[in-house]
């Protein structure tokens, strides 16, 4: 018998009461018993279903413990390269390294929660991206190389929120238009998102995340520490003050 099954059978007999104990007597005919809990799951629905909801989030919290345990465990040697865009202090002690579509919804999310980070640990922290544009979103390709280019006149980060803001709607002619509205050169603009050195940051980007068996977005790679998806900030605060911890302690060590 499963946990949840175990707690939910033994909450109905306990708001069954009398009926239930009676029923559920080694003498008691079972399709009675069988009577008892429908009657019980029927009465009390909201609370069958609110203990059914915090079982599920309790397992899903001990999943994502044991999924960051293993992640401090084995963590992988993630590189920043020439092309990937940086914000943050050169000597941080926290490096936080996201792969990003930006036609993904949940890598909005992600890239807000990367600037909380940022805010909150202004001196210790700094942000590198990385595209990782999945194949299954038309657009996600083009926008990638389009921001490497805005890169290219020193706009990376101002187009990327754009980006982000129309997520939606990235076709060509709105890759354009952002770069218009940032007062890109557009003549250079258009060549460099076209330009093969370009292509090859992407795929370089994408390499990567395939040598980490890194598929999803966003994935954010911390200090070697893999965190996936849009996870509340507080998890992430978790994560680098652990880091923090680590580092402070390397320090005091003789």
């Amino acid at each position: 018998m499963s946990p949840l099954i175990r707690t939910t059978l033994c909450l109905t007999l306990l708001l069954a009461g009398p009926a239930a104990a009676a029923a559920a007597d080694a003498t008691a005919d079972q399709q009675q018993l069988k009577e008892v809990i429908k009657q019980v799951i029927r009465e009390n629905p909201k609370l069958l279903y609110d203990t059914i909801t915090q079982y599920h989030q309790e397992l899903q919290a001990q999943q994502r413990q044991q999924q960051l345990e293993n992640s401090f465990t084995n963590r992988i040697a993630d590189q920043v390269a020439a092309h990937n865009p940086v914000k943050g202090p050169q000597d941080a002690a926290v490096t936080i390294i996201t792969y990003t579509d930006f036609e993904c919804p949940y890598c909005a999310r992600g890239a807000h929660t990367a600037e909380q980070l940022l805010a909150l640990y202004p001196e210790k922290t700094r942000l590198v991206f990385k595209n990782l544009p999945l194949d299954s979103h038309e657009n996600a390709l083009p926008a990638a190389r389009a921001a490497l280019a805005a890169q290219r006149q020193g706009k990376f980060w101002e187009y990327h929120d754009l980006l982000f803001q129309n997520s939606g709607q990235l076709a060509d002619e709105r890759l354009m238009a952002l770069a218009g509205e940032l007062g890109l050169d557009l003549a250079r603009f258009n060549r460099d998102r076209q330009s093969g050195e370009i292509a090859a940051e992407v795929e370089a980007d994408r390499k990567q995340a395939a040598a980490h068996n890194l598929s999803s977005t966003p994935t954010f790679v911390i200090n070697g520490v893999v965190v996936t998806g849009a996870q509340p900030l507080p998890e992430f605060q978790r994560v680098v003050d652990r880091l923090l911890a680590e580092a402070a302690a390397k320090k005091k060590a003789p």
